[in-house]
């Protein structure tokens, strides 16, 4: 059986102040990632407007060219006999 070196240090003996990492080569701040993260988020919900609003309006072209040939049918149709 294996133990891990977490489960063999006891909780006294481990320290809770805050070291830095020396040495480290992350640079990238917070700042730039949350603006990065809105800025995809906002160009997301651009899209997603922008995608409905052109196919509503492919649906009302569509709506209208069929009132059309409604209202021609309608109008060739011969009268019906009482």
């Amino acid at each position: 059986m294996t133990t891990h070196l977490a489960f063999t240090t006891s909780p006294a003996g481990r320290t809770a102040d805050f070291r830095p990492v020396e040495g480290g080569t992350d640079t990238v701040s917070a700042e730039g990632l949350l603006l990065t993260a809105y800025l995809i988020m906002w160009a997301l919900v651009f899209g997603f407007v922008l995608l409905g609003w052109r196919r509503q309006s492919r649906l009302a072209a569509r709506l209208a060219d069929l009132e059309q040939a409604l209202a021609r049918a309608e109008r060739a149709a011969p009268p019906e006999a009482p």
